[in-house]
């Protein structure tokens, strides 16, 4: 995976029927397309499992193929992790996402993904649209597999060995989001492990919320890992790019918490050093921030700690970086933020340890004082 960082250059979003209509959509992916047809230049289009929203790419794409743009669009509902290693992989100059990323249910819009050099805008255009069919009635020409090498390229990065070969079960909830089955694609793959997952099933209105982990209750995630006995559970955002653990408790874990221990991980068994951006510890987490504890804890991994509540900083490139919100870059490997990868992160740190992820929570709690 490349580090090279893309970001989101312009975000839309409206709520369905309010403001978000096809009409909006097209005009938005309009004027991208007059620039990159002059330009000629390719675009990739992609969407998420949110009502219509695999519709709406479909009369995007025909809409810039009618302009004369290269078009490519997604065969499959795809994180926002894979559209970045497509474009990391050179399969186009940028890329239209039909997605409110992890919004409510009733929120839909599109993302532009471009380089900030590229001068272009999801501003509406104001010339005539030509007449569409809409659902649209055939099939677009080019369509390109975006889940594929997006999980060749975290089986190079994840030590799958080391997971599958002992006896671990992991649960799951895929929040009805775009990395369903992916998770146990990789970790399914022969060896002992159980990876089970939940939520998985298309449901565009998310039953009647967000896919967001930390805005969700995920009662049942923590009652299956807690009753259960499994090693640890995983939720992860609906667009691929945010996830929240819980422990063998059934507790759901701070973000803080979950960002020292990736990055011990990370020290200890990739030999990573670096920047380390965590949000500050929530009021119920039982770590807290004293001067002695975190300079032990930076001594020994080798890790720099930052507390910011202001997002990720990505353009520091930070080994790990994580929102209160549970996003989660890891810029030595993925050039967006990408929740999947920090949890079989986790995954492989609870294989590697004796206890799992219960004896990392207690031994990073004893060295900040929690007994």
């Amino acid at each position: 995976m490349s580090v090279y960082r893309r970001p989101l250059l312009q975000a839309w979003e409206a709520a369905y029927t309010a403001e978000l209509t096809l009409e909006q959509l097209r005009r938005r992916a309009a004027t991208v397309g007059a620039a990159l047809a002059s330009q000629r230049a390719r675009c990739l289009i992609a969407f998420d499992t949110r009502f219509l929203a695999n519709l709406f790419a479909q009369t995007i794409s025909s809409d810039l193929a009618a302009k004369g743009v290269s078009v490519a669009l997604a065969d499959a509902p795809a994180p926002l992790p894979a559209i970045h290693h497509a474009l990391d992989r050179k399969q186009a100059d940028c890329a239209l996402y039909v997605s409110a990323r992890n919004r409510p249910y009733y929120m839909g819009g599109l993302i532009l993904i471009a380089d900030d050099k590229s001068g272009l805008s999801l501003n509406p255009s104001a010339e005539p649209l030509p007449p569409v069919e809409f659902p649209p009635l055939t099939p677009p020409a080019t369509t390109i597999d975006l889940r594929a090498p997006y999980l060749d390229a975290l089986r190079n990065i994840i030590d799958l060995d080391a997971i599958c070969r002992l006896p671990m079960t992991f649960f799951i909830d895929a929040m009805a989001g775009t990395t369903a089955g992916m998770a146990t694609a990789l970790l399914g793959e022969g060896g002992q492990t159980r990876a089970i997952e939940i939520n998985r099933d298309p449901d565009p209105l998310f039953a009647r919320g967000a896919p967001q982990p930390f805005e969700a209750s995920l009662n049942r995630l923590r009652k299956l890992v807690r009753e259960s006995d499994s090693h640890l559970g995983l939720a992860i955002a609906g667009d691929g790019t945010a996830l929240a653990v819980v422990d063998p408790s059934g507790e759901v874990l701070d973000p803080f918490e979950v960002s020292l221990l990736l990055a011990g991980h990370l020290a200890m068994h990739h030999r990573q050093r670096g920047l380390v951006i965590a949000p500050p510890p929530a009021p119920q987490s039982p770590l807290r921030v004293h001067p002695k504890h975190l300079t032990a804890w930076q001594e020994s991994t080798g890790m720099k700690l930052e507390l910011a509540s202001d997002g990720l900083h990505l353009e520091r490139q930070p080994v790990v970086a994580m929102a209160a919100n549970g996003e989660v870059a890891l810029s030595r490997w993925s050039s967006c933020p990408d929740g999947l990868l920090a949890g079989l992160f986790l995954c492989e740190a609870a294989a590697r340890s004796n206890g799992g992820l219960r004896a990392l929570c207690a031994a990073l709690r004893a060295q900040f004082g929690v007994s």
